[in-house]
């Protein structure tokens, strides 16, 4: 599986930002990837908070490092998110502080022939508020999948995926990964991962690929471990659909540095506070807009 979420984000947590989309033709193999990220997202009108008004808005920092072969991917991520919550939900059980995620996710497949191999996904995440012990709040992610490539222009994954989440029960999730290529300059993509859901269409519009255009339209998902509220333990789960468009462009000849921009407008958005399973409060922000750059190496 030689791809990237996200993102962000994330196969179970599946982050791996696509070898494909960092593949400029015909250079050496460079195995690894090193980025450093940053993503600002507006704030907007709160709703559904149980009467509590106020606005919404966050943004993101993180690195990540990435191994990638053929066979197999390790991706290693640390991201910090600040959240800015203003009026009345600010300091209430439905408002919550910076959150702090390191992940680390992965695959390793074994080929029977050319059109059939088979993959182990797996992925490790501690993620939590400020002041939450990052040791204490992880969850996992193992699964399975058959890969056929029938020929040059399909790719299909299929497999199941156990996903550990916090305050709820493991889950099996369905894995579907699907890259269709009707030419050298174009290339389809379609996910359904449970935490990454949605197409992405790809155009190279060089020979050489040194520049990448992209929009997508996805469901995603994130999730943070908190603070104890008056009912015990707690997790925000938050689900959203973001519109994105987004260019990367290879700065040299050698492939090695490439920056990428990106805007995004998350048409709907919801965060929901769990605690063994149930729903304890919830809030969605009004539809809003992102920016987001990242700039990277391979080596």
């Amino acid at each position: 599986m030689q791809h990237l979420l996200n993102v962000k984000h994330f196969a179970i947590f599946y982050a791996l930002f696509c070898a494909r989309l960092l593949a400029v033709e015909p250079l050496p193999a460079k195995d690894w990837v090193l980025v450093a990220d940053t993503q600002y997202r507006a704030s907007d009108q709160v709703r559904d908070a149980g009467g509590l008004s106020g606005e919404y808005g966050r943004s993101r920092t993180g690195v990540e490092l990435i191994y990638q072969t053929p066979d197999r991917a390790v991706d290693l991520e640390w991201y910090r998110y600040a959240n800015r919550f203003q009026g009345a939900i600010a300091g209430t059980d439905r408002s919550y502080g910076d959150t702090t995620d390191v992940m680390v996710t992965g695959f390793r497949q074994w080929d029977w022939n050319q059109k059939y191999g088979v993959q182990l996904i797996y992925a490790l995440e501690f993620a939590a508020e400020e002041g939450v012990s990052l040791g204490s709040s992880h969850r996992w992610g193992l699964g399975g999948a058959m890969r056929w490539r029938p020929d040059d222009e399909t790719d299909l994954s299929l497999g199941i995926v156990l996903q550990d989440r916090f305050e709820a029960s493991v889950m099996p999730i369905p894995y579907v990964k699907a890259v269709w290529r009707p030419s050298s300059s174009a290339e389809v993509e379609l996910r359904a991962t449970g935490l990454q859901n949605g197409i992405i269409i790809r155009g190279f519009p060089t020979e050489d690929r040194a520049t990448i255009i992209d929009f997508s339209v996805a469901y995603e998902t994130l999730s943070f471990a908190l603070t104890d509220g008056s009912y015990g333990s707690r997790a925000v789960a938050i689900g959203e659909v973001p519109v994105r468009f987004g260019v990367t462009q290879f700065l040299e000849k050698t492939g090695t540095w490439f920056v990428r921009g990106s805007a995004e407008w998350i048409a709907f958005a919801r965060h929901s506070f769990k605690h063994d399973g149930e729903t304890q409060g919830a809030f969605q922000p009004g539809a809003q807009w992102g920016l987001a750059l990242r700039l990277g190496a391979r080596f």
